[in-house]
């Protein structure tokens, strides 16, 4: 087949792509929250003058086809730490028919730098009525640090150019830049990492978000404000009645596996009353959740110098328990 005749089944199949783009992103975002984690999602739908090049180039090399380009559409998914790409390629590899995957970061030896991530060739599983439309569209889902993604599009802005445009010095420093973004990749996580595993045992507001943020991602699929939410547990820490973090790790997980599916049905039921009580919007609304059990009396004598009256009347009532804040 020519490049005439691809390019008129490019024009055919584009509008496909362009549904298909709106469908995995929102399903991939939504699955990825559900597994603990906030990523951004980028998409695109490969330009007909990049698609023309890129056919050109390849069969000027060799053999090449329209079916062999598996970018057509590209997703990118870029997250914050290292340890959460496992689970974002679990994630993929369970909902997706992955014909293959290219894992970067294990390509580069010591002493070498260069791009990082990981890409994905995959289609979405025919068992799914509402996308046997797409069953035999291939598309390519990238995964990488916000780090890694920062080295990237330098990278492929200034790395990519010919061998002339780029002295020595100029090669020596974009390489060690890379080193410095790997750097920093680790940082970030040991960072987070310590958050959420503390070496004192005392309760504090920046450990309790850092413990709470991966379930309420699971339970809401939200982004939250964390200035907001660090006020509000320095609030709510001394209703609690215990100020270890053993001891809220313990409470908390051993909530959640109770009520998880009130939890769920929560949050799934009332996402359109986030801008009516931005406390459902937050990580903090899983505190309150367990105090409405536990210390129902703490939280009507205290919740009218923090928040609004009707925030807690609402959560309650949601809850299944209803409460009416003292005035």
């Amino acid at each position: 087949m020519g490049i005439d005749e691809d390019l008129e089944r490019w024009e055919r199949e584009k509008p496909h792509y362009r549904e298909l783009k709106e469908y995995v992103c929102s399903f991939l975002e939504d699955l990825i929250k559900k597994n603990g984690v906030d990523v951004t999602i980028q998409a695109r739908i490969k330009k007909d003058l990049h698609l023309y090049k890129k056919l050109v180039e390849k069969r000027n090399r060799k053999k090449y086809s329209y079916n062999q380009v598996r970018d057509k559409l590209g997703i990118r998914i870029i997250c914050k730490f290292k340890e959460e790409i496992p689970i974002i390629c679990k994630v993929i590899d369970t909902n997706f028919k992955v014909k293959k995957t290219d894992n970067f970061y294990e390509k580069y030896s010591y002493n070498k730098q260069g791009y990082k991530g990981i890409h994905k060739d995959v289609k979405l599983k025919e068992d799914d009525k509402q996308v046997r439309k797409f069953k035999k569209l291939i598309f390519e889902i990238q995964i990488r640090t916000m780090c890694d993604n920062v080295w990237a599009d330098i990278y492929h802005d200034i790395g990519y150019k010919p061998e002339r445009m780029l002295d020595r010095k100029s090669k020596r420093e974009l390489h060690c830049l890379g080193g410095v973004l790997e750097v920093a990749d680790g940082c970030f996580s040991k960072i987070n990492i310590g958050l959420k595993n503390p070496e004192s045992d005392k309760l504090t507001p920046e450990f309790m978000l850092a413990f709470l943020t991966e379930p309420f991602y699971k339970f809401f699929a939200s982004s939250y404000d964390i200035d907001y939410s660090l006020d509000n547990l320095l609030f709510l820490m001394p209703l609690l009645e215990f100020d270890s973090v053993q001891t809220f790790k313990l409470e908390m997980n051993n909530f959640f596996e109770i009520k998880k599916d009130l939890i769920m049905r929560v949050a799934e039921e009332r996402r359109t009353e986030f801008l009516s009580n931005p406390i459902i919007s937050q990580p903090e609304v899983l505190v309150i959740f367990y105090l409405i059990g536990k210390n129902e009396y703490g939280l009507k004598r205290l919740w009218s110098s923090q928040f609004s009256a009707n925030y807690l009347e609402d959560l309650s009532t949601w809850w299944g328990h209803p409460i009416t804040v003292l005035g």
